[in-house]
């Protein structure tokens, strides 16, 4: 794994090499195991290296063959079909990195190489005779790649900071960012700096002749592959791609660690990874936030799951992490620099988590992360779509499913999983509770007159699950939050694995029947099934899962004091009257009861934190001579 960069001088004078110096400073935590640069002419290009797989330890990037440079950040999974295409024996692929594998593919196919390579990257490629630039991401968008495009300079990077060592004009804050941070709802192109753009996943971008042209080569579309006639053969081809999402992300010669949360999603992740390490006699480090060992309150923590799954994995080292003092504005500036995007209201868990990985010395960290957006979706509109639909025999069939395991009448089901979606029901609910009912996944602290400016924040028609996934991995949502997560990592010296975000198990949901998600009247039927032979029996038939971390609620109504100071702040004027609707803060900052309850699952408190965090990072963007239109 490693940061990649470059800067191309679109008027044809030479690059002064201290530029690219510059940005290799700014990424020199990206390179504990070494660093280079090259200039040449017109062009500069460097690489840092943090060596996690075998093949990376014979990188020498940048890497120039004839006329051809290139830097490059990937694990390619088809080595071998490649190897054979080239006639390279195993002895000789055991010492060739995956740069010299994707050169070759270009070598031999130029644009078109794209489509003959596997696996996670971003890389550039510079051909000195036509003075054309070559880049690219991988199908998902599992590698971070931002540019910044002038008429005199091109400039990439692997991070955003490297950019802004170099760039000549001036950092302006990009506020269209805010609706994706709060709403996850834009242009997932868009930075928080409005001239550095992201390449996200599935894209190729050439620069020749100093224009820019970005072309898609790969979204996820129906593709007619799969043709299973049984409920069994779905979820044994779904078990049998999580396995190989998990190998090919192994280097069983490194430690190997896993954020473990006892659901799911992380305790599939990490049956698999146990078994397939114990194989080698290797084994599993696992990360958890917890409760305090002395916390005498009535909260529950997830310990009772993850210890389940730690006696079913005897090869687990189990870390627990409860964060002492930690809250959403611990260390918030780190926290930016290390996302290079504002922070969730629990970041500063997941960053401790990162640091009990780092003192174990791992260099892969493996995590459950975005199965709830698919594999593990809950299926709690597939009833209603397939009333809609017109398939009125299986969503009678699944209601009778849900009346017995769920011990509910066929009114209550059918009002949960049909009624309740309806606009009649919806337009019902909300003529009885009039306008003062706070619908809390709605609340909208970002000012009105703000959100008008942007035409794609409009409510949209609610639609089916493959459908919205199709469009988060084909619009760049998949990308960014795959990006931010493998950006902390690095910073630390250890590599993300994102298994469930594979590309190969998303091909497969995308053509899969919907009713499985619920078949037997169970949600998130789907993994439950493909990993009933994997999986404890009491992780995989658990329906109490916690919805936020441990202590996080009451860590921000601890936070209560620091917003208010935040809001009376006389430099928060600004954002408070640009931004963020003070009037709203305020209401919902009194809605906040003045005694914590261990039982309150509102999402009010951390929509609150959002604005918070929001607030200070702006006045830190300020401070950082930033500027704001």
């Amino acid at each position: 794994m490693s940061a990649i960069f470059g800067i191309i001088n679109k008027k044809q004078e030479y690059v002064d090499s201290s530029l690219v110096g510059k940005m290799l400073e700014a990424l020199n935590h990206r390179a504990p195991d070494g660093s280079q640069i090259v200039v040449n002419k017109n062009m500069g290009m460097g690489n840092c290296r943090l060596n996690v797989y075998p093949q990376q330890i014979y990188e020498k990037q940048p890497l120039k063959i004839g006329q051809f440079t290139i830097t490059a950040d990937a694990r390619i999974d088809n080595r071998h079909e490649l190897a054979r295409h080239f006639n390279i024996d195993n002895d000789m692929l055991s010492v060739t990195p995956d740069s010299t594998l994707i050169l070759m593919a270009y070598q031999e196919w130029e644009d078109m190489c794209i489509n003959h390579l596997e696996g996670e990257f971003a890389f550039a490629i510079w051909d000195e005779k036509s003075e054309k630039l070559f880049a690219a991401t991988d199908h998902i968008g599992f590698r971070p790649l931002y540019y910044y495009d002038t008429p005199d300079a091109f400039i990439f990077c692997s991070e955003i900071k490297g950019i802004t060592a170099i760039k000549a004009t001036p950092n302006y804050f990009n506020e269209e960012y805010l609706i994706e941070y709060f709403y996850k709802h834009g242009n997932f192109q868009q930075t928080f700096n409005k001239e550095i753009l992201a390449l996200y996943g599935g894209n190729v971008m050439i620069m020749k002749d100093g224009k820019l042209s970005i072309k898609k080569y790969w979204t996820l579309e129906p593709a007619n592959r799969y043709h299973f006639t049984k409920n069994e053969e779905w979820y044994e081809c779904l078990k049998e791609l999580m396995y190989k999402a998990v190998e090919k992300r192994l280097n069983y010669d490194v430690p190997i660690g896993l954020t473990l949360s006892g659901g799911l999603d992380s305790g599939s992740i990490a049956c698999i990874l146990s078994e397939l390490l114990m194989k080698k006699n290797k084994p599993l480090y696992t990360f958890s936030s917890v409760l305090q060992n002395d916390y005498n309150g009535t909260e529950k923590d997830e310990r009772e799951y993850i210890e389940i799954i730690g006696k079913h994995c005897p090869n687990i080292i189990q870390t627990y992490e409860s964060g002492p003092g930690l809250n959403s504005f611990t260390n918030l500036e780190e926290s930016f620099n290390r996302y290079e995007s504002f922070p969730s209201s629990t970041s500063y868990m997941d960053i401790a988590l990162l640091k009990a990985a780092q003192k174990k010395d791992v260099k892969i960290l493996f995590s459950g992360f975005g199965g709830d957006y698919w594999v593990s979706w809950s299926g709690n509109s597939v009833i209603y779509e397939l009333i809609k639909r017109g398939n009125l025999q299986t969503a009678f069939k699944l209601i009778k499913q849900f009346m017995k395991n769920d011990n509910k009448s066929f009114t209550q089901v059918f009002r949960e999983m049909y009624a309740s979606r309806t606009s009649l029901y919806k337009t019902a609910r909300s003529i009885i509770k009039g306008n003062n009912n706070d619908k809390e996944s709605e609340v909208n602290l970002l000012n009105e007159k703000f959100i008008e400016k942007y035409v794609f924040f409009r409510k949209e028609q609610e639609l089916n699950e493959t459908v919205v996934m199709r469009k988060l991995t084909n619009n760049g949502s998949i990308s960014q939050m795959s990006n931010i997560i493998l950006t902390m990592n690095e910073t630390m010296g250890m590599t993300s694995a994102l298994p469930l975000f594979d590309k190969n198990i998303f091909e497969l949901l995308n053509e899969l029947p919907i009713h499985l998600f619920v078949n037997g009247g169970w949600k998130r039927a789907l993994i439950r099934n493909a990993m009933k032979d994997v999986n404890p029996s009491e992780i995989n038939e658990r329906k109490n899962k916690l919805p936020f971390s441990p202590e996080c609620i009451k860590r921000a109504y601890d936070c209560k004091e620091h917003i208010q100071n935040l809001i009376n702040d006389p430099d928060s004027l600004f954002i408070l009257d640009k931004y963020i609707d003070k009037n709203k803060m305020i209401h919902y900052m009194e809605k906040m009861s003045l005694t914590y309850s261990s039982t309150n699952t509102s999402i009010i408190p951390l929509r609150i934190l959002q604005a918070g965090i929001v607030t200070e990072i702006i006045l830190y963007l300020k401070d950082n001579n930033y500027i704001f239109n």
